[in-house]
């Protein structure tokens, strides 16, 4: 199924009032999102994807009381039979395995891709749930095949079974339940309990999450920037000559407290270095990527290939920009003046097809950013 990336799929809102209304406000449910959608995505690619040690998947099932989850890569015979059971499999990231996936994620690109984080989808059967549970981010639920119910609650304090191996909600009371049908689609905000029960035994929802850096994780590997990017004199040591007798040897004395103040003090930060955190803290690709690298080639191959074919980027890699400065999978990307419009197309599009009528001097200059990160594996040509 082709998707165009232009569509809108908020129904009757504009992505203004969508986003002025309803982003991290409230729920919205929207009929039809894309009309007459059938999933090129089936239970089959899934379990296959499910089976591989890159992906990230899980088993969901509630047996005698209790919800269980077990964790991939998983073997055919680990399926649970469709026949009497109720099971949920979900599979994350699925967007760095089916080319589709990253084209049916250009359709949120209302939302900056600095928010953005993976495409899940899961499969369940009939009744299958992962139960009720809330998220601590904004996600859109889109039903790809089969139909699920899905209840919501306007509660703001939950209750959770300490004795679950998920988090689920026991207090959980609903205010609205709709049942979705292919094609539609519901936002939900952070914090929204909610709770999704499959209505058939072929059920595929597409789950768009977005990333939503904690506090303590922006501050914590904002002090290991520093430290990675300290320009100090390793030789210039602890001085006090002045060094007075005192009374308790095991006392700090005020004289070493001030000089190590005044050291610490010394730390500054400016808003370029910070531009820089950000970028290269929003790149990171997730734990456990890995790129890999491509045959090497000369400058002079790589610009005859950048003229013939379009340029993607690998669907694993992040790459963002703060005005004319570029950042891909928490690099900072050594550029010029002549390549940005192409750079800030390749950002925006995730490819680009360079025009033969460009000169030769900024056809080098573009080669020699790209060819870098074409070595490494973050971009690559669309053959």
């Amino acid at each position: 199924m082709r998707l165009n990336p232009k569509n809108h799929i908020l129904g009757k809102i504009s992505n203004d009032v969508f986003l002025k209304k309803y982003w991290q406000k409230k729920p919205l449910l929207i009929r039809g999102a894309i009309k007459n959608f059938k999933s090129p995505i089936t239970e089959k690619d899934l379990f296959k994807i499910a089976q591989n040690e890159t992906a990230i998947s899980r088993l969901i099932e509630y047996k005698h009381g209790i919800w269980q989850v077990k964790y991939g890569p998983f073997k055919k015979s680990d399926l649970p039979k469709k026949i009497n059971t109720s099971w949920t499999m979900l599979v994350q990231n699925i967007n760095h395995h089916v080319p589709f996936a990253e084209s049916f994620l250009n359709l949120f690109k209302f939302i900056p891709y600095a928010r953005l984080d993976d495409l899940m989808v899961s499969f369940a059967t009939k009744k299958g749930s992962v139960g009720p549970h809330y998220d601590s981010y904004d996600v859109f639920l889109f039903q790809a095949h089969g139909e699920r119910e899905w209840k919501i609650s306007d509660q703001k304090k939950f209750s959770l079974d300490k004795k679950s191996a998920i988090k689920i909600i026991t207090n959980f009371k609903t205010k609205n339940s709709w049942v979705l049908k292919p094609g539609d689609m519901l936002y939900l905000p952070p914090n929204v309990g909610h709770w999704g029960i499959s209505q058939s035994d072929d059920c595929l929802t597409y789950s768009i999450g977005f990333r939503a850096p904690g506090t303590f994780e922006i501050q914590s590997k904002f002090l290991d920037f520093i430290q990675d990017n300290l320009i100090t004199n390793q030789n210039d040591l602890y001085k006090d000559p002045n060094l007075n007798l005192q009374k308790n040897p095991a006392e700090i004395n005020s004289n070493m407290i001030k000089k190590i103040q005044q050291i610490v003090n010394q730390l500054r930060w400016n808003a370029k270095s910070i531009n820089t955190f950000i970028g290269q803290l929003l790149t990171e690709p997730i734990e456990g990527a890995v790129f890999e690298a491509s045959k090497p080639i000369t400058l002079e191959i790589f610009k005859k290939d950048l003229i013939r074919k379009p340029l993607k980027l690998n669907p694993k890699t992040r790459m963002l920009f703060i005005k004319n400065n570029f950042y891909i999978n928490g690099e900072l990307i050594e550029t010029d003046k002549k390549s940005v419009v192409h750079l800030k197309q390749l950002a925006n599009d995730r490819e680009i097809s360079v025009k033969s009528t460009l000169n030769k001097k900024d056809l080098n200059a573009l080669g020699i950013v790209l060819l870098p990160l074409y070595l490494s594996g973050f971009i690559d040509f669309i053959e």
